[in-house]
């Protein structure tokens, strides 16, 4: 799966990832800091990547339902904690697993990371919104 990190995702989280087979860029291979949301999206749009940031809500607004984008790649949120240097390899095994078992199949739908107790957990979120959406 191909895969870029936010500015704000450390770039040693790239070769734990690349460990479940996924071809990983970090936003600062290709920009420099600072770049806006809007060009780190259109970049992960532009080569097919799921977006991974602790930033999500400022990417929940760019993507659907709350545009009228019609595709995106899957956005990853690690929400309400930090990765930190002693965090980050056990965050990125969690989330290197559940991409290798979800592949494509996260297009157009985003995800939450929550910690939970010692561990963490990957929550679906888009789908359920999406469901709502659809019933009305």
């Amino acid at each position: 799966m191909k895969v870029l990190l936010d500015e704000n995702i450390i770039q040693k989280s790239i070769p734990v990832l690349e460990k479940y087979g996924h071809d990983v860029i970090h936003v600062l291979n290709r920009f420099e800091a600072g770049k806006s949301d809007e060009d780190v999206l259109q970049l992960a749009l532009d080569e097919k990547r799921a977006l991974i940031t602790l930033n999500g809500k400022d990417f929940v607004i760019l993507i659907p339902p709350r545009t009228e984008l019609e595709l995106h790649y899957g956005l990853i949120w690690l929400k309400g904690f930090q990765v930190t240097r002693k965090t980050y390899e056990k965050v990125m095994d969690i989330i290197g697993i559940f991409l290798k078992s979800r592949g494509e199949s996260i297009k157009n739908t985003y995800y939450a990371v929550k910690k939970n107790g010692k561990s963490y957990e990957v929550i679906q979120r888009f789908s359920k919104l999406m469901e709502t959406l659809v019933k009305l």
